[in-house]
Formats: structure tokens, C-alpha cells, sequence
């Protein structure tokens, strides 16, 4: 079976053990998935099983946090946005969880608009799976942090996904990924419909709730049961918010809130107040926050209570929904910070950066220079060695000419990754036009350079050209140039003449002083 084809079931399969995680977790399957991902080299399939790990470790009430790292650290070892959001957004839900203080650190407000930036701009190569699991996480976070609003947008978006990728090679992922958007925003619909009721706001709750999914319940055998009866307690309260029949009988908590809520409707507190009260003796189904408070508020309105306590129950209800407002607001202001600074930041990389290539331009390589002029910068007070190689590739028009154009920039881009490759931090790999390159290392010594530029050639001269076009062979040629930072404008016209001595001397090599 092609790589291709295994990797693809690999991540197929970890999905899979995301879902079953918090239901009917297999600790010895996801450490076989575990062990092939590993040996396969494959860090998006581990980020997923760490991901199913922190789930089922949550569930149990254990400390998941070093799961979380895991997936962290996996996500810093690839460059897809989505996984990396989706790490962002457990940590952020977890954070978020005031039963634990097993994770710190950033605050999850901080960690929630990261992620939501992270997924501005969908990539049409990113796996669909991979962007739905991320939104849907998001949502969970906006969720449990107050921001409905947000969390029906990210579930939305979601649910886009999922159902844009129904008939295509992820299928049987998306429809389970459009059974947990389902159930989020069921969940989601309750909590916020009964903070509205909370606060007196029936009418507002009603029409909330009535906007929950409907049509087929879409339970069936591969639910979990935990799953089932959240969702069957869920769609219950929703119609009971909502003034309609319900469809099926619910647990003896559901039921009891269910009428509750009806008899709050009608106006009748003292059965509301004993029907509420009856509902927090049983927990069959947990329930949404929200949702729980509500039963409280109810059942606190018993004959006899002093007003000013139910007065001041409701204030503290209308102080809580006034600081959510106020906290949306504030996240929605945080976004759009956050989003004008990540462009701007995307524009001083423009401005500096080759887009070919992705190493610096001239403007880059200027900038590089003023900074290492800079008498408060870290290199003014060393007097660290450095060397300059100058690069050019050998007989590219030639290239251009037999093989295109299209076929000549991805040389330069391949180039640009295997001269990345090759520098540290401190260095500076860049295209100053055309087919000219410059490398300058940081902090060198003496035969270090030349040793560099060698294996720099080598990575070029082995590179397997003929995969970008058949018959295509690409060599450079180098000069090298050391000396102390003051020196480096001459350094550089040294180098250059190096570079036209190795050229004049059958390309394809180093060349360095004596």
C-alpha cells in the first residue's frame, strides 16, 4: 500500500478514536496508532491521538495537561494553521474549565482569539477534517467562555465544512464531525436560551430555542449512549423553552425541568418551584450551566422566600448577562487587534522577504546589515567572526530556456529551501535578484565557512532535480569570504570575486581564500 494511502488511513483512524475517546476510550489502540504514526514520521496523526488522549484523560477527571503539550509540540513540527488552532483551542478550553487548575498559563480568553486568528483564511490543501475539528473546537472555547454568539459562527462554519467534504475521501470522518457540531450546538442553544430565561427574557429564549436543529433524530446505534440521552435531554428543554411538544420521554431530571420551564411559562411559580426542585435531586443527564441555574432560580421562588432574596437573585442574573455582553465586546475588540496586527506583521514580511523563495529580498539583507550597525543592537558589542558566501546558479538561463519558466522558479524556490536549511538564527540566507544569492553567517570560525559552502553544494548537487522535470540537473557555484563584522562590506565584494574566480574555473564549486 502507497505511503500516501496508509497515512491517509492513519489519520482516518485517529479521528475515529477521537470520537469513541470520551464514550468507550481503547488506551491500547491509540497506542498502536501511536506507534506507527511515530514510526512513520507522521505529526499530524500523533497531534490527533494526543488530542483523543487529553479527551479521554478529561473525561476521567485526570490531568490531561501533558497531552495538551504534546499536541503543542507536534503542531511546532508542522506548518498547518488548523492543527496548530485546534492545539490552541484545547489548552484554551481547558483553561477555561474553572473545575481544574491542572494547566496555566495563558489566560483562555488570550489562547481563544490565537486560534480564532489562526483560522481567518482557509487554505483550499488543508484536510477538511483537520479545519472542522479546529472550528469546532473554537466553538467549544467561545462556548464555555460566554461568547454565543462566536460559538454559533464557529459551529456554523463548521457544519459548512463538514458538509462540503460529504461524498469526497473524507465522508465517513465529516458525518461524524456533523454529528458533534449537532450536539454542540444543541448545547450551546440551551445554555444561552436559559440564560435569556434566567433574566426574564421568555420570549427571546423561545424564539432561541425554537431556531435548534429539527427534522430526523439523527442518534442511531454508533452514538455513544452518554451521547444519545445529552442530546434526547437537550432537544426536550429546547421544547419546552420553546412552547413546543417534545418528542420523546426524557429522565427524570429532563422531565421534571421540562415541565418546570412549561409552568414557569404559564406563570405558575409554586409548581414551577416544585417541579425545579424535584429536577436538581437527579442528574440522569448533566446539564448545561445555564441551564442549572435556571432550575435553581425556580426552584428558589418557593412560597415564603423574602423577596428581597428573589430580588437579588435576579440582579445577580442581570449582572452576569451584562458582564457577558461587555466581555463580547471586548473579545470582538481583542480580534480585531489581533487580526491588525498579524497583518501588519504580514506586511513588514512582504516588504522583506522574497516571495519565491521565502528568504530575504535586498530590502531584507539591508535590514539585516543597519542591524548589526546598530550600537544598541546584540551584536554591537561582540566582535564575532563572519564569513560571506556568494551564491549563483550555474547556466540558468539555460534552465529557463529548455525547461520554462515555471520550471526555473520552482529551482530557485527548491534552492531557497535547501539554503534555509543550511543557516541558523543568527545567519541570513537571501535572493538579491534573479538567480544571485547571499549567505552570511553569524559568529564563525575560520574553516567553518568553507566546510558550510561544501555541503551546501552537495545539498544541490544531490537534490533529486529530475522529480521537478525530467533530464533537469541544477548546479551553483560559491565564493567564500571570513572576516570580523567591520569588514563585511568588503567581505561581500570579496566574496563576489570568489564567486567569479569558481565560475571561471569550471562551475560547480567552492571557492575560498588561500
Amino acid at each position: 500500500m502507497p505511503d500516501s494511502i496508509r497515512h491517509e488511513a492513519a489519520i482516518e483512524q485517529a479521528y475515529l478514536l477521537v470520537e469513541v475517546a470520551q464514550g468507550h476510550n481503547d488506551a491500547a489502540r491509540v497506542d498502536r496508532a501511536d506507534r506507527e504514526a511515530t514510526a512513520n514520521g507522521w505529526d499530524d496523526v500523533r497531534l490527533l491521538l494526543h488530542f483523543a488522549r487529553s479527551l479521554a484523560s478529561h473525561d476521567a477527571g485526570d490531568d490531561d495537561s501533558g497531552h495538551v503539550q504534546a499536541m503543542f509540540d507536534a503542531a511546532a513540527r508542522l506548518t498547518e494553521p488548523s492543527l496548530l488552532a485546534l492545539s490552541i483551542a484545547t489548552k484554551a478550553v481547558r483553561n477555561a474549565d474553572r473545575r481544574r487548575t491542572t494547566i496555566t498559563g495563558e489566560s483562555a480568553g488570550s489562547l481563544f482569539v490565537g486560534a480564532v486568528v489562526l483560522l481567518d483564511d482557509p487554505d483550499p490543501a488543508v484536510l477538511p477534517p483537520h479545519r472542522a475539528a479546529a472550528l469546532i473546537e473554537v466553538g467549544n472555547v467561545a462556548h464555555q467562555l460566554g461568547f454565543w454568539e462566536l460559538a454559533l459562527e464557529y459551529f456554523t462554519l463548521a457544519e459548512q465544512t463538514s458538509t462540503g467534504a460529504l461524498g469526497g475521501r473524507w465522508s465517513d470522518i465529516a458525518r461524524r464531525q456533523l454529528v458533534v457540531t449537532t450536539i454542540n450546538r444543541c448545547e450551546l442553544l440551551l445554555d444561552w436560551a436559559c440564560a435569556l430565561a434566567g433574566i426574564g427574557e421568555w420570549d427571546q429564549a423561545a424564539s432561541l430555542a425554537a431556531s435548534a436543529p429539527a427534522g430526523a433524530d439523527p442518534t442511531d446505534s454508533r452514538w455513544p449512549p452518554s451521547w444519545v440521552a445529552q442530546y434526547h435531554g437537550q432537544m426536550h428543554l429546547l421544547a419546552a423553552l420553546a412552547g413546543s411538544e417534545p418528542h420523546r420521554t426524557a429522565p427524570a431530571n429532563v422531565a421534571a425541568l421540562g415541565e418546570a420551564i412549561e409552568a414557569a411559562r404559564a406563570g405558575d411559580d409554586v409548581r414551577a418551584c416544585r417541579l425545579a426542585e424535584a429536577a436538581t435531586q437527579f442528574v440522569e443527564v448533566s446539564l448545561p450551566s445555564c441551564t442549572h441555574l435556571l432550575a435553581l432560580s425556580l426552584a428558589a421562588r418557593r412560597p415564603g422566600t423574602a423577596p428581597a432574596a428573589i430580588r437579588y437573585g435576579q440582579q445577580l442574573a442581570s449582572l452576569r448577562w451584562n458582564d457577558r455582553v461587555d466581555r463580547m465586546a471586548g473579545i470582538r475588540d481583542a480580534i480585531a487587534v489581533e487580526r491588525h496586527r498579524r497583518d501588519h506583521e504580514q506586511l513588514r514580511r512582504d516588504l522583506v522577504l522574497d516571495e519565491l523563495t521565502g528568504l530575504a529580498n535586498r530590502r531584507g539583507y539591508h535590514a539585516y546589515l543597519t542591524a548589526l550597525d546598530d550600537p544598541s543592537g546584540p551584536a554591537a558589542h561582540h566582535s564575532t567572526e563572519y564569513a560571506v558566501l556568494m551564491i549563483d546558479v550555474d547556466h540558468f538561463k539555460a534552465v529557463n530556456d529548455g525547461f520554462g519558466h515555471d520550471i526555473g522558479d520552482l529551482v530557485l524556490a527548491r534552492l531557497g529551501h535547501i539554503f534555509a536549511a543550511h543557516v541558523r538564527q543568527t545567519d541570513l540566507a537571501a535572493r538579491l535578484g534573479g538567480d544571485e544569492f547571499l549567505i552570511i553567517l553569524a559568529d564563525v570560525l575560520p574553516e567553518v565557512p568553507e566546510i558550510r559552502a561544501e555541503k551546501i553544494l552537495r545539498a544541490v548537487q544531490t537534490y533529486p532535480w529530475p522529480e521537478v522535470a525530467e533530464g533537469l540537473a541544477v548546479s551553483i557555484s560559491i565564493g567564500v569570504q571570513h572576516g570580523s563584522r567591520h569588514e563585511l562590506p568588503t567581505l561581500l565584494s570579496d566574496a563576489d570575486r570568489n564567486l567569479y574566480h569558481a565560475k571561471n574555473h569550471g562551475r560547480g564549486r567552492v571557492a575560498a581564500p588561500a
